[in-house]
């Protein structure tokens, strides 16, 4: 089952365009909030981009981990997957999860060592490739970030959070306005109608604008 790109944008990884988010494919819940500030030009007022892929499998509970006050349901299914990961090292379902649970109290490492066992399972698993680069990213490892996400085009072209978050990276942690734009302008190709891609036309128009100012 996939969502469209409108369908994910309630979920908010970071808070609007001017800093530009990475988001993750799996479905977390209560996504933490991380800021990375974006350098010139001025990016225009846009949502920002959340997951467009369902990625089995997610996390089943619709609780969040967030606070000391975390619902029961959630605990539960925390000590559900704990307990299947003692029984089973390589159970992919508790290990993705636990990389979720992790990733959404800003326990980045944790997170990523999670995503890693989850590949070591499953190494073509372009969505969980794509969060343990967005783990890379939020512990500040861009260039692993980037090798991940490279891996996930490589297999999937057009994978959609891959693309978004690569220009993301590479606006905001490379200065390189160029690649960002190439990478946002594949995905508007293969999403022309979304509203996010609508957006990012504008995004893509002002970096080609400051582009030629600076020539």
């Amino acid at each position: 089952m996939r969502f469209s790109m409108s369908y994910w944008l309630k979920f908010i990884f970071f808070s609007f365009v001017l800093f530009l988010p990475l988001v993750g494919c799996q479905k977390k819940e209560g996504m933490a909030e991380n800021a990375g500030s974006i350098s010139p030009p001025p990016a225009a007022s846009a949502p920002p981009m959340a997951p467009v892929g369902e990625a089995p499998p997610s996390p089943p509970s619709g609780e969040s981990p967030h606070g000391s006050g975390a619902p029961v349901p959630f605990m539960q299914k925390l000590a559900e997957y704990k307990a299947r990961l003692e029984k089973d090292p390589k159970d992919i379902e508790a290990l993705v999860f636990m990389g979720n649970a992790n990733y959404d109290i800003q326990r980045f490492e944790k997170a990523k060592e999670f995503y890693a066992r989850a590949l070591d399972v499953d190494p073509n698993n372009t969505h969980v490739r794509t969060d343990l680069a967005s783990s890379y990213r939020s512990l500040g490892e861009t260039d692993h970030a980037l090798d991940e996400l490279n891996k996930v085009l490589k297999s999937d072209p057009n994978h959609e959070v891959a693309l978004y978050n690569a220009g993301i990276i590479y606006l905001n942690d490379k200065n390189d306005p160029e690649k960002a734009t190439a990478a946002w302008e594949k995905l508007v190709q293969l999403k022309p109608n979304d509203p996010l891609s609508q957006e990012l036309k504008k995004q893509i128009a002002e970096l080609k604008q400051t582009a030629k100012k600076t020539k």
